[in-house]
């Protein structure tokens, strides 16, 4: 291999162009150093040429054995390049050395790269030689051929600032001390990164961005003594991004820092984002450090700092669910719903909630929950829009409520009929293409997922499947605690035609009584007196509540499955109440109402969960939704089924 390892002037020009390599580059490796951790940065040349260069984490041993050094061909076969700032990077993520390294490399540097690195007088000129060099130019001196790393490199190749725009000289020879965490004056600095460009690479990071949202300052759960906040930031390009302050920093920005204004943040750390925490659409989140400098910008405007709306299709929202990151949705107003309250858990206060339905090109449609003055002041004004608005809500969270649908949260912005481009083209699709409400199918209705290690059949996690697919109970009782989805603590949703053939009529696993205000267990203590233990309080009159174990029955055998509320009273045809009466009045009308509601066929999804008991862990099934059969839309999807086993 050694002797066909050979550089091919103009590999690196090919590379900065988004050329394609079928058989891979060859290429010689200098100036090489770790950074994040183990992955490497380098300078890559093709012996005339250089581009920077990152190595994936996974070559840290070859460079730990010595094998991959400065000096060595490397071969690439896999790499992307992507563009920092003004500057090209590749990230090598498959590569073979192909010949090994001296470890001092004899090389001649890309043109451009000696510009940038002399001085603004001498770009351009060629450099004169000295017999009696001035210390100074020689600390600042670009390095030489055989110079294998600097002390104090040149101001646009220092290893702080690897990938980063080079800052303005200060002069040659002049060093500055570091500069110590801001007390919060004023920033006049000129360099700023894009929050776009940044990248876990670098930690030199500066940026000046406008504080979105300030969240509380809290402390962790499992270590109370260490506090936390996070903050929203966004730039005058719209790109938005999470960042987290820990401890003292914390403490101390959660009095200084001011939503609404503009902030210079230099030296913090980039790592991917957690998708299951962040609440801002970005692959990366910044964790600022002790060092992290931050002040106040000497320019205030913000009018250019908002977040840049990226709507995304109603059809594509079921790979949201489980993500905190919110959504931009936009689409056809189709339905509104009720006006509703809902009670806080925390204080019993009401909360009102309305729900509407909107649609889009897709032929999806979603429904979306405006909460709290939203619930009002929007939905007043969509009243009798139905057909004739194009709702578009930034800040949304995807839920698993109803199969997939929307929530709006305190960030969220409503917009009708906003004037953009595609808010206009939806409205003209909507009109031009004859849609109607009816025409639109539920988003939630076609989530679908792989059942992992069963395989064959498919069962809706985080939301319930397409009824075009269908359900026995042997695929849900098939299901093990082992299942994918089940293992990574999922639901799996499944649904069923079946009847209920047998009910366990045990006083204490048929009702319960409850707080009528929050449906907790009470206990009677006699004389009239109930106690909540969770509410630590007597109720007056409490409730029962239904707790139905039955055994669901189809062609394909039977499963246990337990039944609460209103999936309860459905399949009895009465309130837990009615039926304690019953129980309680003697006679045969409790024994009755039991057997009345055997053997009457359901619509049920089927929710199955994987717990711990004992040490144990084993799948409960539980009945998410019960529903009357509709026999005409259940005999037409019979028939499309027969129909596709002729084909």
């Amino acid at each position: 291999m050694a002797a066909t390892a050979t550089l091919t002037s103009g590999d690196v020009a090919r590379i900065k162009s988004k050329e394609d390599f079928a058989n891979g580059v060859v290429l010689r490796v200098s100036e090489l150093q770790e950074v994040g951790g183990k992955k490497h940065k380098c300078m890559l040349s093709d012996g005339n040429n250089s581009i920077r260069g990152v190595l994936a984490s996974q070559f840290a041993d070859l460079v730990a054995s010595g094998e991959l050094s400065n000096g060595c061909l490397i071969k690439i076969t896999a790499f992307v390049t992507n563009t920092i700032g003004s500057d090209d990077v590749v990230l090598a993520t498959d590569l073979s050395v192909v010949s090994p390294g001296t470890g001092i490399v004899k090389m001649e540097v890309d043109n451009a790269l000696n510009a940038r690195n002399s001085t603004p007088e001498a770009a351009g000129k060629p450099q004169a030689k000295s017999s009696t060099a001035d210390p100074d130019a020689k600390e600042n001196s670009t390095p030489g051929p055989d110079f294998k790393s600097s002390k104090t490199p040149g101001p646009g190749l220092s290893p702080v600032s690897f990938f980063s725009p080079a800052p303005t000289p200060t002069g040659a020879g002049i060093k500055t001390a570091p500069t110590p965490p801001s007390t919060m004056g004023v920033s006049d600095r000129k360099n700023h990164h894009k929050i776009a460009q940044l990248h876990p690479y670098e930690t030199n990071w500066c940026i000046r961005a406008k504080v979105d949202r300030k969240a509380p300052l809290r402390a962790l759960p499992s270590k109370p003594d260490v506090k936390v906040m996070t903050v929203d930031l966004v730039d005058e390009t719209g790109t938005a991004i999470q960042g987290t302050f820990w401890r003292g920093p914390a403490e101390r920005m959660s009095e200084q820092l001011v939503e609404g204004k503009v902030y210079v943040f230099h030296k913090f750390k980039v790592k991917p984002a957690d998708k299951k925490y962040v609440t801002v659409k970005n692959e990366y989140q910044i964790d600022f450090t002790d060092t992290t400098d931050v002040s106040e910008a000497a320019d205030q405007d913000s009018s250019a700092m908002t977040t840049a709306v990226e709507v995304t299709p109603i059809e594509q929202l079921p790979r949201r669910i489980g993500q905190r990151a919110p959504v931009d949705v936009m689409g056809v107003v189709l339905a509104l719903g009720s006006y509703g309250t809902v009670k806080r858990k925390a204080d019993n206060s009401e909360l009102p909630r309305r729900e509407v339905t909107i649609g889009d090109q897709s032929g999806k449609s979603v429904a979306i929950t405006l909460w709290g003055d939203m619930s009002s002041t929007t939905a007043q004004q969509l009243e009798g829009m139905e057909g004739r608005a194009v709702l578009q809500v930034t800040g949304c969270r995807v839920t698993d409520y109803n199969g997939c649908s929307l929530s709006t949260l305190s960030k969220s912005v409503a917009s009708i009929n906003p004037e953009t481009p595609a808010a206009q083209q939806m409205m003209l699709w909507y009109k031009t293409s004859e849609m109607n409400p009816d025409r639109f199918t539920a988003v939630g209705a076609d989530l679908v997922m792989a059942r992992g290690s069963q395989g064959g059949s498919q069962g809706g996690a985080g939301g319930v499947p397409a009824r075009e697919r269908y359900f026995s109970l042997k695929d849900v009782s098939g299901l093990t605690a082992e299942t994918e989805a089940l293992a990574n603590d999922k639901a799996i949703f499944q649904n069923v035609t079946a009847c209920v053939a047998m009910i366990n009529n045990d006083d204490k696993n048929i009702f319960y009584l409850a707080n009528p205000e929050n449906g907790r267990k009470v206990v009677d203590q006699g004389g009239g007196r109930f106690w909540s233990e969770a509410d630590s309080k007597v109720v007056e009159k409490p409730e029962h509540r239904y707790l139905l174990s039955v055994r669901l029955a189809d062609h394909t055998g039977e499963t246990n499955v337990q039944l609460f509320g209103k999936e309860a009273e459905a399949v009895m045809g009465m309130r837990a109440d009615e039926l304690a009466a019953l129980k309680e009045a003697g006679g045969e009308g409790f024994a009755g109402a039991l057997k009345a509601a055997q053997w009457k066929p359901w619509q049920v999804v089927v929710m199955s969960k994987a717990r711990e008991y004992n040490g144990n862990r084993s799948v409960r099934h539980s009945a998410y939704k019960v529903e009357n059969i509709d026999w005409v839309s259940e005999s037409s999807r019979l028939v499309t089924l027969i129909a596709k086993y002729g084909n």
